[in-house]
């Protein structure tokens, strides 16, 4: 006898099937380029399974980007205490040759939400939800070294993550544009150690 999963569980892994989909067809096509239809068809799944599980495409998306942001926010914890922060740094600086799908996603997700108003609110709601977790890492790490850091943790964070994000998009475009050790050096002056 097949046993029947719960209607929940499986309306659960529609949705992951879903999102892992979208987040696959906007990395390679582009957000506006990425039809629902595509991206229904690479889960393997119906239009009708799509909108039963999402209002829209900005819906889906949204969840996209949600995905992303727990990535990101395990990607911080993980290195979290790691005890040399130039090695950490430049794990973040290779994080986009070996993760350039998910900084694709910011991309596109980025571009979108920025010009339609209604999800540009919910998009700066994540972007702060990433930015206090930076925040809140860098102040965990000075406090478990009983250091200072040379500004505020929120301003460290943001000064990092539009550095950090400026240049994976140039090495997004040239690889061999980004000196990623002479890179991490600075921008370990900035988390405090030295």
């Amino acid at each position: 006898m097949v046993s029947k999963q719960p209607t929940s569980e499986r309306r659960l892994r529609t949705r992951e099937r879903l999102v892992k989909a979208a987040a696959e067809v906007v990395a390679e096509r582009g957000f506006h380029a990425a039809s629902v239809d595509q991206i229904a068809e690479r889960a393997g799944l119906s239009i009708g399974a799509l909108y039963s599980n999402f209002a829209g495409k900005d819906d889906l998306l949204l969840a996209v980007f949600d995905n992303h942001v727990h990535w990101f926010e395990k990607q911080v914890t993980a290195r979290l205490d790691e005890p040399d922060l130039g090695d950490t740094v430049m794990r973040w600086l290779t994080l986009t040759e070996e993760s350039a799908n998910q900084f694709l996603v910011f991309i596109e997700f980025w571009a979108y939400a920025v010009r339609k108003p209604n999800v540009r609110l919910q998009f700066a709601k994540r972007m702060e939800q990433m930015r206090s977790h930076v925040a809140a890492a860098l102040e965990h790490r000075a406090e478990a070294r009983a250091s200072a850091l040379p500004l505020p943790a929120d301003l460290i964070a943001l000064l990092g993550l539009a550095v950090g994000r400026g240049l994976a998009l140039e090495q997004l475009a040239d690889p061999d544009a980004v000196p990623n050790p002479a890179i991490a050096g600075l921008l370990t002056a900035f988390g405090g150690d030295s």
